[in-house]
């Protein structure tokens, strides 16, 4: 059985804990309250972005390299820096891509491992046609068209 020390020593431990707990939900629904009384609501806007809002996102073009081949096989889109985006899924050790034009031209290699699967490079190549290929396996490859 408890003694009146002990009950009388608890008393303000639950006062404190009951205060800390109902404090900060009573200044939240205050602010709430508040909030929303005072302040006229936002209107929406749905207006599209401007031409210089548009031009300042870049665009990732993730291609993904599993044991059966490229994922997606092909990439068209317009001319203009995007980032290229190489996620690799084979489980080698390590894996050696080429990114070149169809005329043979390298534009870059890149490697990957088991420890860094994933590669990225800011790109704003001119229009043309590309190839993504895996050293030692020519016939997966990942076509990359660059329109005008």
């Amino acid at each position: 059985m408890l003694g009146i020390a002990t009950r009388i020593r608890r008393a303000p431990m639950v006062t404190i804990a009951v205060l800390a707990i109902a404090a900060p939900l009573v200044t939240y629904a205050g602010l709430r309250a508040g909030a929303t009384r005072n302040q006229p609501p936002t209107p929406v806007q749905n207006t599209p972005p401007s031409t210089s809002q548009r031009s300042d996102t870049l665009e990732v073009e993730l291609i993904t390299v599993e044991s059966y081949g490229f994922e997606p096989s092909t990439i068209t889109r317009p001319k203009g820096p995007f980032i290229l985006l190489v996620d690799d899924r084979t489980g080698r050790d390590s894996s050696s891509l080429q990114l070149q034009r169809v005329n043979g031209e390298r534009v870059r290699d890149m490697r990957t491992n088991k420890t860094k699967s994933e590669w990225n490079s800011l790109l704003d190549l001119p229009p043309g046609d590309y190839v993504l290929t895996i050293a030692g396996s020519p016939d997966s490859q990942c076509q990359i068209k660059i329109q005008p």
